[in-house]
């Protein structure tokens, strides 16, 4: 344990820290500097982020769980908590979505089930008093575990039941089940269990998988192997302090004085401070252009449509980006006509019709890969996440170009796609694909760092490839970039409540099964 500072312009002590389970979930998807300062709840940055609350709820689950502590701990029917917690202001996709998991929750453990489990009205926390600040400056520590608990009558079993939109979607690391034993072995004012139990519960399909199952002494045992030292790690974020923008930049009241988000002001084309802060990239502006209501869900992460989402143009599109990004990414020369025949990445499962032409389409990329312009493996960067702050909308944008790479004078953003189709189309690339005009926006003013160049749409087709370069100094191009942008994105900014728009699309459409509006379409269920 070594002394910890916080990093300028942050404000208080670490008198008391505090974790949540979830916090020690995968890397990918967490800032090391948020997580270590929000466990110093008595930290506040010097300049504070203004929260502009949201019409709509803001956390998909919430209601669920809200829902659940009606029936268990006030009493009321199913359909009572229901229509009482979904009268609040919610999208009718979350509304679905809640009836959904409360309703296979409650079939999945009915009132009456195994062992004569009792709710716990309070969750268990773990709690370590001091008699001395530590080297953190910590007296207090506190660990708590989001999810439903319950106990045997006598208290000799605990469980705790956490909550995932699917259950194999969720992988809980090593650390968090780790963590979460620690939890229920040692927190509470009861007595201590004699075991303990962990469950992950699947709220799609309604069903559980257990995760731990032993002694209070396994799971302390458990603890002291997987969850001693990521918990440490978590709380002191490395020295130097490791920042990693995303999208959770948003909603991160430290987030005005990162170091490593950089701010563009104007890029999105829109001043307006009062509207709610979010996160936004082309993708929110592809979806939402299609229907509000189908990017609305994806934010909030609701399951989608398996068959939809991987649907068979979808998935060789995929496997084949998948290929040429493991391909770019292990580069030592540019890639040729040489595809094996199994080239099909693990994971997924493609006709023998769509298995040859996405070996089509890869020989057709060798002749344009632009590993044939850089010098060594320093000159490309393969799916970078970019992360920029417009502090004239109040925005974070995203952005995840497939390709960046050097040419031996500037660096340059390829975009690829793949089609089973020999027609071009008249619509204009820039709006046809919003990330190319962000990413003219982006060179033009020299945004992300590497220098101003040029913007490539390579398109793979049974025929060959097609190859288009956007220049960002182009007036003209910059200017309709710009228009495309601001358009989208101002649509997007100002909209509460995210409404279907029910259509041909709908068919189409991952997020369905959770709107309303997509049973007047004709549409299956």
């Amino acid at each position: 344990m070594t002394q910890w500072h916080p990093p300028a312009g942050v404000s208080g002590d670490s008198g008391l820290i505090k974790v949540s389970v979830g916090m020690l979930g995968p890397a990918r998807y967490r800032c090391p500097a948020r997580d270590a300062l929000n466990a110093r709840p008595r930290y506040r940055a010097d300049t504070p982020v203004l929260r502009k609350p949201e019409k709509l709820e803001s956390f998909a689950n919430g209601p669920f769980m809200d829902a659940l502590d009606l029936i268990e701990h006030q009493g009321l029917g199913t359909e009572d908590a229901l229509r009482k917690v979904t009268q609040r202001p919610m999208h009718d996709s979350v509304r679905r979505w809640t009836e959904h998991a409360v309703t296979g929750y409650r079939k999945a453990f009915p009132p009456d089930g195994e062992e004569g489990l009792l709710p716990s009205r309070g969750r268990w926390v773990y709690q370590s008093v001091l008699s001395q600040p530590d080297p953190r400056g910590a007296r207090q520590y506190r660990i708590t575990v989001w999810g439903r608990c319950y106990r045997t009558p006598d208290g000799r079993l605990r469980e705790v039941r956490l909550p995932s939109n699917r259950l194999d979607g969720r992988v809980r690391t090593d650390a968090e089940i780790a963590v979460a034993a620690l939890v229920l072995a040692s927190g509470g004012p009861e007595g201590p269990p004699e075991h303990i139990r962990i469950r992950q519960f699947g709220m799609l399909e309604g069903r559980s998988a257990t995760l731990f199952d032993g002694s209070r002494r396994a799971a302390l045992d458990l603890y002291a192997v997987a969850g001693r030292a990521a918990l440490t790690q978590l709380v002191d974020a490395g020295e130097p302090i490791v920042y990693r923008p995303g999208s959770s930049c948003a909603d991160c009241p430290f987030s005005a004085i990162c170091p490593e988000l950089p701010r563009t002001p104007g890029l999105l084309g829109v001043r307006n401070r009062k509207r709610p802060r979010r996160s936004w990239s082309a993708t929110s502006a592809r979806n939402h252009a299609v229907c509000p209501a189908k990017d609305y869900g994806r934010r909030q992460r609701l399951p989608v449509a398996q068959d939809v989402e991987r649907g068979p143009a979808a998935e060789r599109g995929r496997a084949v980006h998948r290929y040429l990004e493991r391909r770019h990414d292990e580069a030592v020369e540019p890639c040729d006509t040489r595809i094996p025949e199994d080239w099909v990445p693990p994971g997924f499962d493609l006709t023998p019709e769509d298995q040859a032409l996405g070996l089509l389409l890869l020989r057709h990329h060798s002749v344009v890969c632009p590993v044939h312009l850089t010098h060594d493996r320093s000159d490309l960067r393969v799916e970078p996440d970019l992360v920029y702050e417009d502090p004239d909308a109040d925005t974070v944008v995203l952005a995840k170009p497939d390709l960046l790479y050097h040419d031996g004078h500037t660096w340059v953003w390829r975009e690829v796609k793949t089609s089973a189709s020999g027609r071009r189309g008249t619509r204009p690339w820039l709006e046809r694909y919003p990330q190319l005009a962000l990413a003219t926006l982006l060179a033009a003013h020299d945004e992300y760092g590497l220098g101003i160049g040029r913007v490539e749409l390579e398109i793979l087709r049974p025929a060959g490839a097609d190859l288009y370069t956007l220049d960002p100094l182009t007036p003209a191009i910059r200017r309709q970039a710009e228009t495309v942008i601001s358009e989208s994105f101002g649509r997007w900014q100002d909209d509460d409540h995210f409404l279907p728009t029910p259509g041909r699309h709908c068919g189409d459409c991952e997020t369905a099964r959770w709107c309303p509006a997509r049973e007047t379409t004709g549409g299956a269920e």
